[in-house]
């Protein structure tokens, strides 16, 4: 059984880095705001994300600079499970059914420590902890989870989400907030 978990658990990961490698392109043009969440596609369409980001002043000027960006693709994964052929003769039959995965990305500033996974919240609710996966200078410091339907009920019906985490050589976290405002619709518009 422990090997069943194990297996799903890496095949589930090489998914969420494939939808990642796809993800790229969109995230560096994507017309993405702070004010609510929106849907952007890539040039054919065909790979589509719902993003959200979190803007801050640039001192001495008008300009803002974006400081953080949520993100939530549609990827798929395949599930195999055994099912029962002849309850007589009790055979079962191993079969692949492919399953819809929301999968939560979030590009965070360098200079991030990397020891201690983001929080999540809802509404001051922690929800769950989003490991890292790679910091580079152009998106910066990259988390992403596949999250469920609980999850994504929990966005839909709350109004900010809370992402805390702490930076490298300071006691104290940071907090970033985020509307949930929109995010139904731009939801419900990724399975359109």
């Amino acid at each position: 059984m422990k090997m069943i978990k194990i297996y799903k658990k890496r095949f589930l990961n090489k998914i969420i880095i494939l939808t990642f490698l796809l993800l790229t392109p969109i995230t560096s043009s994507a017309e993405i705001v702070d004010k609510k969440w929106t849907k952007n596609c890539d040039k054919k369409n065909k790979v589509c994300v719902i993003a959200i980001n979190h803007q801050t002043s640039v001192p001495n000027s008008d300009k803002k600079k974006v400081l953080a960006t949520a993100m939530i693709q549609l990827g798929s994964t395949t599930e195999r499970k055994m099912a029962l052929v002849d309850g007589e003769e009790k055979t079962y039959k191993l079969k692949e059914e492919n399953k819809v995965v929301s999968v939560l990305f979030f590009n965070l500033p360098l200079n991030v420590d990397l020891k201690k996974q983001p929080l999540i919240q809802i509404d001051k609710k922690n929800v769950l902890n989003i490991p890292f996966t790679h910091c580079n200078t152009r998106d910066g410091c990259v988390t992403q989870i596949a999250i469920n339907d609980k999850v994504i009920e929990l966005f839909k019906s709350g109004k900010e989400l809370t992402l805390v985490m702490a930076p490298y050589g300071s006691k104290d976290n940071m907090s970033i907030n985020l509307s949930l405002k929109g995010f139904s619709k731009a939801y419900k518009s990724l399975f359109e």
